[in-house]
């Protein structure tokens, strides 16, 4: 079996490749509704030239070089913008500082550790009760990614709407377990829902598949 070429790379071709016309102006800034200048749509001035496959594609790469460039600096630019913005901030909370009393500074710096510690508590708080959360969904057969949503400011909050949750999550299930039973006649030969442990254990099938599914309760 032969290997196979890569067409633009191959000697030959690139020797033998027809050249391409190509119009640069779709390379210039604001090319999009440009181009139709005086000569009309049958103009064929200076302003095309011929490629060859090679060289469309440098003018290709040149090109994405060149907006890169362009987002670069202005990501750049909104960047020293922020740290000026942050170094104002701080030179102005540095002379705030200078004209208060020491008995003031010192108030100051014990309300601020007093945030800061309460701001990690809270956080830390957060991480727990999700943990908690997460476990009481996993029990109750219900998806885990719902934790978020039902996080409140304490625990018995939480296991409440969890409950709430849990309750409507089965009632979607069920009715649609319900419409799915009803579209899907039973197999010819039988009756109804049929009898003993095999149609108990194909509505308990299809209830599961239902619960992997996460029907929106919302809607």
């Amino acid at each position: 079996m032969t290997k196979p070429l890569n067409v633009l790379k191959h000697d030959y071709f690139k020797e033998h490749i027809a050249p391409l016309k190509m119009n640069l102006q779709y390379f210039a800034d604001g090319a999009e509704g440009e181009g139709a200048g005086e000569g009309g749509e049958g103009d064929t001035g200076e302003s095309k030239v011929e490629l060859t496959a090679e060289e469309l594609q440098k003018k290709i790469e040149a090109e994405s070089d060149r907006k890169l460039d362009k987002v670069l600096q202005k990501k750049q630019k909104e960047w020293e913008e922020q740290q000026k913005e942050a170094i104002k901030k701080a030179l102005e909370e540095k002379e705030r500082l200078s004209k208060l009393s020491e008995k003031e500074r010192e108030e100051e710096e014990l309300t601020k550790r007093e945030q800061d510690i309460a701001a990690r508590l809270a956080e830390l708080e957060r991480r727990e009760l999700k943990a908690d959360a997460v476990s009481v969904l996993k029990e109750k057969d219900l998806p885990a990614e719902f934790a978020d949503f039902l996080l409140a400011d304490d625990s018995q909050k939480t296991l409440d709407n969890i409950n709430s949750f849990k309750k409507a999550f089965d009632e979607a299930v069920n009715a649609t377990v319900k419409e799915t039973l009803r579209q899907d006649p039973p197999p010819a030969g039988s009756s109804g829902m049929g009898s003993g442990k095999n149609s108990i254990a194909q509505l308990r099938n299809q209830q599961d598949q239902q619960k992997n599914k996460a029907p929106d309760l919302w809607a």
